[in-house]
């Protein structure tokens, strides 16, 4: 025989509801569903307390019948007795040690402590009566038999009592596990709304922006259609036309100057000249085309007529003297062909500039922005809005999740219904 005792898988008594369940009515439900048990198992313990006192009092009985007996050692060898008086001693101190009443239960939490004490001793009865199992049944065997059928009915209505506390345990725990899966329902719940508010009001925004865009696509096409528009644009093809004469009587100048850009370079050195004319000699050699105009002819007359001076003078110093004042005479000689046509391209250019004045071109250009920055807003729109809608499938689903985990927990609980 080995003394001791084993425990049974912990079940969870059912109970069935038939109304739907609200996730806010759980933590109500589940307190009452405990509230009920602690009192189911205040009631049940009481005789099973009571039958294991009584079993108690019983092997207390035995043990000290046991502490009289001399079990007839004296007939045995020396060694064997010392092992057998040792056994007896040992076991008569361990439960004797025990033989004291249970403390009462009137409450769940006195439950607790009277369980755990029955535990305590059942534990070292068991565990000092297994441990001298043999010499029990050898040497005391009037006592072995009704030890072990008082030591198994303490078992038997400790394993009950054991199981109903496990009972409460799962229950306890199970309904921490619920409340932390309703606070995870919640605030997914919370976030999936947040992510629909934030979803409508990028469609809002979406709509706008696509409204915005329709209209002012329709605003330039009505422009675009219009006589006003028709016209500038056959304004705007001729201003090219003649800037593009401009850019050709500009590089037809730069290269007639290009033939005294060496002494007016080095001119600008040595010169004498006032600051005025000084500038407009530097412009001269940098880029003379633009230079070129009816008020400043008599400046670069006297301009050229100062380099020429200095060549003759030997101030100025270039390789071909003779070369380099024929090419200033020639120059100073079409200054008045350069400065008429010059003047002739830039009144053409400002009488097709004024005929463009009727048409507003900044409505125009702005409207092209504004079509521009709607399309690229609608764009943006409906990038955020896929994005979230990913997001929003993504907690849809873990939504679906802790709600299956919940109604299985409440499943295993036997709390029965459709959560609303």
């Amino acid at each position: 025989m080995v003394f001791g005792w084993g425990k049974k898988k912990h079940e969870v008594s059912e109970t069935s509801l038939e109304n739907k369940l609200e996730l806010d009515q759980l933590d109500s439900i589940l307190s009452a569903k405990k509230a009920e048990l602690q009192k189911k198992i205040v009631t049940q313990s009481k005789p099973l307390f009571s039958e294991i006192e009584a079993e108690l009092k019983a092997i207390y009985k035995i043990v000290d019948h046991l502490k009289s007996d001399d079990l007839k050692v004296d007939d045995i060898e020396k060694v064997l007795r010392v092992i057998v008086v040792r056994a007896k001693t040992e076991v008569i101190d361990v439960i004797s040690k025990e033989s004291k009443s249970l403390p009462p239960a009137s409450t769940y939490d006195e439950v607790l402590k009277t369980a755990d004490v029955a535990s305590h001793t059942l534990k070292k009865i068991g565990d000092v009566l297994g441990k001298h199992s043999r010499v029990i049944h050898v040497f005391a065997k009037k006592y072995a038999q009704e030890l072990k059928d008082h030591l198994a009915r303490v078992t038997e209505n400790h394993v009950m009592l054991t199981k109903m506390l496990g009972d409460y345990s799962t229950l306890d725990s199970s309904s921490g596990m619920i409340k932390d899966a309703v606070s995870k329902i919640h605030a997914c719940v919370k976030e999936i709304k947040e992510i629909q508010n934030h979803i409508a009001k990028l469609q809002d925004s979406d709509g706008m922006a696509q409204k915005l865009h329709d209209t002012t696509q329709k605003q330039i096409i009505d422009i675009r259609n219009s006589a006003e528009y028709a016209q500038f644009l056959d304004v705007e093809n001729k201003l090219l036309q003649i800037k593009s004469q401009e850019e050709k009587l500009d590089r037809e100048i730069d290269d007639e100057f290009s033939k005294i850009s060496r002494p007016l370079g080095k001119y600008v050195y040595v010169t004498s000249l006032d600051k005025a004319l000084k500038s407009i000699l530097e412009r001269l050699v940098e880029r003379p085309s633009q230079v070129i105009v009816a008020e400043k002819k008599e400046s670069i007359i006297m301009i050229l007529e100062s380099c020429m001076k200095g060549i003759v003078s030997g101030t100025v110093s270039v390789k071909e003297t003779d070369k380099s004042v024929d090419n200033l005479t020639h120059i100073m000689s079409t200054l008045d062909t350069m400065i008429l046509q010059k003047n002739k391209i830039q009144a053409q250019i400002q009488e097709t500039q004024n005929r463009t004045s009727s048409f507003d071109k900044k409505t125009l250009e702005s409207l092209e922005k504004q079509l521009a920055k709607s399309k690229s807003d609608s764009q943006d729109a409906q990038a955020k809005i896929k994005n979230l809608q990913s997001d929003l499938a993504q907690k849809e689903s873990q939504k679906q999740k802790l709600y299956s985990d919940l109604k299985s927990a409440l499943d295993r609980l036997g709390i029965k219904g459709d959560l609303a």
